[in-house]
């Protein structure tokens, strides 16, 4: 037989026992505290330390990049100067052949109304005409004496014109070129600041990415941070041998051995790399440039294998980076930011060597 409902009695008897579960579970909430049901917080990524090798790359790279971006913009500063006077000479130089022009055209004007005024005197005053010359002639031989006059005095007068005419041509082609001159010269100067704002920008950004490379470099530990300054050394002997100008430069510069590396720097206790270079050849009298891309265009060029201690070593062309050859392989750098002058290893990257005499 189905069994039917039970008795109401019965289904309320199981009330008081839910109230006892819910009270139960309530009271283990109050005691635990609500971080028993919050979600669990999300694991933290680790503080990866940076890889001693990725820093060295990574600063390398951007010291490169900052490096010629320095030379770029200390070339781009030194240029605009004398760009701007040529400018300014140009314009002076326009300026006084349109004064020229003028003073041309003035005489030209006072030569036309000093002609016809002759003109008109020496016909009109003097009668001298041909019909008036024929008709108060007493004899042929006058008449001809008459005419004879009157063409010199014409002749003289379209002598006297076509000199000014050609001297106003004169004066305005002479406007012409100088006005042509001073335009190329202004444009020459507009390009020379923009080209000063361009690398000033790529400095800025080059800039930025070597800090970012030094943050990470401070997080290195001591002995990581001793690979930046690996392949080289600081104590390389200064008693060169020779007696030439380029060894005389180059014990000068083997004296600034372990000075730090600062973009800028001409010396004499921090540098950067065609700082270390001008310096050197200073202190022996002979004037460098200022950044590696002009002094590359110094001296005579010299192949790898007429290289000598003293020669001039370039990266770059244009030139962004220079050290001075010491012999067997090796060379005096400035190197990079977080480093030093120091004698290392020559690169396989050589763009030109040069060797500076005095003229």
């Amino acid at each position: 037989m189905i069994p039917g409902p039970a008795p109401r009695r019965a289904r309320l008897a199981t009330a008081p026992a839910v109230l006892v579960l819910v009270a139960v579970l309530m009271a283990l909430l109050a005691v635990l505290g609500p971080g028993l049901l919050a979600p669990a917080p999300a694991t933290a990524d680790p503080i990866v330390p940076p890889n001693a090798n990725d820093v060295v790359r990574a600063l390398a790279d951007a010291n490169s990049r900052a490096e010629a971006a320095n030379e770029q913009a200390m070339g781009a500063k030194e240029a605009l100067p004398a760009k701007r006077a040529a400018a300014d000479r140009g314009a002076k130089d326009a300026a006084a052949a349109r004064t020229a022009v003028d003073a041309a055209h003035g005489r030209l004007e006072k030569a036309y109304t000093a002609v016809d005024q002759l003109t008109r005197s020496t016909y009109q005053g003097g009668g001298l005409d041909q019909l008036g010359a024929l008709l108060s002639s007493p004899s042929p031989s006058d008449y001809l004496d008459k005419v004879a006059l009157l063409d010199t005095v014409s002749e003289a007068n379209r002598a006297v014109l076509q000199g000014y005419l050609d001297a106003s041509s004169a004066a305005e082609a002479a406007q012409r070129d100088a006005d042509t001159r001073a335009t190329d010269a202004r444009r020459a100067a507009d390009d020379a600041a923009r080209a000063v704002t361009d690398a000033a920008r790529t400095k800025a950004e080059a800039d930025r990415d070597v800090a970012a490379a030094n943050a990470s470099l401070a997080r290195l530990s001591p002995a990581e941070k001793a690979q930046l300054r690996s392949g080289g050394v600081t104590n390389f002997p200064t008693n060169i041998a020779g007696s030439s100008f380029a060894i005389d430069a180059l014990r000068a510069a083997l004296t600034r051995q372990g000075a730090p590396y600062v973009w800028g720097a001409t010396g004499p206790r921090t540098f950067d790399c065609s700082g270390l270079v001008q310096w050197a050849y200073r202190q022996i009298g002979i004037a460098m440039p200022r950044v590696a891309a002009a002094q590359q265009q110094v001296g005579t060029p010299i192949t790898p294998d007429q290289a000598q201690p003293g020669d001039l070593v370039f990266f770059g062309d244009p030139a962004y980076h220079v050290g001075i050859y010491v012999g067997g392989g090796q060379f005096l750098e400035a190197p990079q930011s977080g480093d030093v002058v120091k004698v290392a290893p020559l690169r396989g990257n050589i763009s030109s060597i040069r060797r500076i005499a005095p003229a």
